[in-house]
């Protein structure tokens, strides 16, 4: 039982790492994140979008006067 735990736990892992570069990129909730894993089928959707979200958090925002977002000088400046 705890195998299959540790099993699960660690595929969801590592679907978290290779979709954490397009999390990030298009700034993507969890709940959008999550969503986009149950279109996909998935398995365990919720964990991974969780992982994804824990494990590589997204810098916060800087807006500039129009409202353009610089997540390049948030990631600079933390």
């Amino acid at each position: 039982m705890h195998l299959i735990q540790l099993d699960q736990i660690l595929r969801d892992a590592d679907v978290a790492t290779a979709i954490s570069a397009v999390v990030r990129e298009y700034r993507l909730t969890e709940k959008q994140t999550e969503h986009a894993l149950v279109e996909l089928r998935v398995p365990r959707a919720a964990s991974v979008a969780g992982i994804a979200h824990r494990a590589f958090p997204i810098h916060a925002l800087l807006c500039n006067y129009q409202g353009k977002l610089w997540s390049e000088v948030a990631r600079l400046s933390g």
